[in-house]
């Protein structure tokens, strides 16, 4: 009996996005956004990667809406 190959693993999203859910975070690049470099967002959800980038779901403390974004636009808020 011939044994089935053991697929390879496979990173857990959660090993693939370096911010976690709840986390204060900035947006480095607010190119075509009405955004201050003090707007603080929170991470609300982690999102598949796309090309090669782990997303995001975030919103800021002051807006109704929420806002997807990569990873590498992103920054730790640091508070």
């Amino acid at each position: 009996m011939a044994s089935s190959p053991i697929p390879p693993r496979v990173p857990s999203q959660s090993r693939l996005h370096r911010f976690s859910v709840g986390q204060k975070v900035r947006m480095k690049s607010t190119v075509g956004l009405s955004l201050r470099d003090e707007t603080i967002f929170r991470i609300l959800a982690t999102l598949p990667v796309r090309d090669g980038s782990p997303q995001y779901r975030v919103r800021s403390e002051g807006e109704t809406y929420e806002r997807v974004t990569t990873e590498d636009n992103l920054e730790d808020a640091k508070g």
